[in-house]
């Protein structure tokens, strides 16, 4: 009788673990699109060695940050900071795109817990999201679209631009982190220069949530 207890407590053990391994996390490298890191230095030479040459760009503003978006083939899309010059959002439409594990467009509530961890669905934009935080930096987003009724994955989104208003309102989101220092930085090494002829943010063009969609 003791060795069937026993041997319960092992087989239940067991599966416990193995459920526990079953739910993924999300890693630094998910931030990484062809090379092109979210958050690094980059101009269109850079990304159109990892995308290609673009088909066009445009210049928008997302709530109050200018951004420059390259989009390319496939139906990628890059935007790069135009004060900062890094790059802050990685959009991914394409159908045969592969993430990590060979999580790809179509992939089911079950894989992408397997591989990224359970989410409470959101809805931003008026789409459905599962969205994770980059463990290292936190102000990086992991955006899985996820299709209503099916709840299978339709598109990414990899982004440090606040999501909305009152997150633009809170400083969410690297960029502005990155962008306030910049700023700092200047007024340090321009304390002898006449700055009212600077302007704040104030008047800037609120910027939606998808830019990209339009």
């Amino acid at each position: 009788m003791r060795n069937i207890l026993f041997s319960a407590v092992v087989l239940w053990f067991s599966l416990f673990s193995a459920s526990v391994c079953a739910q993924g996390r999300v890693l630094p490298e998910d931030f990484v699109v062809r090379g092109v890191a979210l958050g690094e230095a980059a101009d269109e030479a850079k990304i159109a060695k990892a995308f290609g040459a673009p088909l066009f760009d445009t210049e928008k503003s997302v709530f109050g940050i200018r951004v420059k978006y390259y989009t390319f083939k496939k139906k990628f899309s890059v935007g790069i900071s135009v004060a900062t010059g890094r790059v802050v959002d990685i959009v991914i439409e394409d159908r045969d795109y592969a993430a990590r594990d060979g999580v790809r467009y179509g992939a089911t509530p079950h894989r992408i817990a397997t591989v990224y961890g359970r989410k409470e669905r959101e809805r931003v934009g008026g789409l459905t999201w599962n969205i994770y935080r980059n463990p290292e930096k936190t102000g990086q987003k992991l955006m899985l679209e996820i299709e209503p009724g099916t709840w299978i994955l339709v598109s990414w989104r990899l982004t440090s631009l606040p999501l909305t208003e009152e997150e633009a309102d809170m400083g969410g989101g690297e960029e502005e982190d990155w962008q306030n220092a910049d700023f700092n930085a200047y007024l340090l090494e321009s304390k002898d220069i006449d700055m009212s002829a600077l302007k704040g943010r104030d008047g800037e063009e609120k910027g939606t949530t998808a830019p990209w969609k339009k």
